[in-house]
């Protein structure tokens, strides 16, 4: 008789790979990443690849947020969860109800946000219709564009606590081969630890790159502001990034991961 347990093949004597089941939630401390990004505008200039074709501001100081909608449409039940950290860059997260343009302030007070996810949407749509910005003030900390439901961003924050190991990295543009322009792919982290800003990578291509770190993850360390740029020597690119890895909970009494 069954008892309503879903259980991985391992505990039959079977094989499970090992990524398989961090991504079926079954290793404790270790969860999988993936961040997807994408701009239509990339120039010379470098930049993050998220929804604005503009370099990115961090907040100083943890504070609220207010989360709109460009749409009067996206209203209850349409709701967001808003994935960020605390000021001790301790994971936090919430689920706003939208108001359409009207602005909804946040419970938690955020000095990272990581994403957006809409979670649900109006009546009689299926995504969301305006552009929802959760912003400190002026400044747009995670942005969903128009029908798309989600951020898509290579900007992330390594949670306290926590270390990210980066097994992929992939690109893809627009670039055409002897049309002059060069594209650089640059990796900005920032260990808010140390106060130390490192520029970890600088790869020119003309089209598409990869780096698979499957054997040998790279590792960046809790409290790291990491971002994939990308900017060109001349001429306007399209460009999406894939970025893959483990977000693996460090050695504590509480878990026992590690042990």
């Amino acid at each position: 008789m069954s008892n309503g347990i879903v259980s991985s093949v391992t505990r039959m004597g079977a094989y499970e790979p090992f990524d398989l089941q961090v991504s079926r939630n079954q290793i404790l401390g270790h969860s999988t990443l993936s961040l997807f990004g994408y701009q239509a505008s990339v120039t010379t200039t470098s930049i993050p690849i998220w929804e604005n074709a503009s370099t990115y501001t961090y907040p100083t100081s943890a504070t609220t947020l207010t989360v709109v909608s460009t749409s009067a449409l996206d209203v209850s039940p349409a709701q967001v969860l808003i994935n960020g950290l605390d000021a001790n860059f301790n994971p936090i997260s919430e689920t706003v109800v939208l108001t359409g343009t009207t602005g909804v302030t946040t419970v938690n007070s955020y000095l990272r946000v990581n994403s957006l996810f809409m979670t649900g949407v109006a009546s009689g749509q299926t995504s969301n219709v305006g552009t929802i910005t959760a912003k400190q003030s002026s400044n747009t900390l995670a942005q969903i564009n128009a029908g798309i439901g989600k951020s898509q961003s290579t900007i992330y924050t390594v949670p306290n606590g926590y270390q990210f190991y980066l097994t992929l990295a992939e690109v893809n543009t627009t670039g055409v081969y002897g049309s002059g322009t060069v594209i650089t792919y640059k990796v900005v982290a920032k260990n808010n630890t140390t106060g130390v800003t490192l520029t970890v990578l600088q790869q020119p291509f003309i089209a598409t790159y990869s780096a698979n770190r499957a054997d040998t993850p790279f590792l960046y360390d809790q409290k790291t502001d990491i971002q994939w740029q990308l900017g060109t020597n001349t001429g306007t690119i399209s460009a999406g990034i894939i970025i893959a890895g483990k977000l693996i909970q460090a050695n504590n009494n509480v878990t026992g991961v590690g042990t």
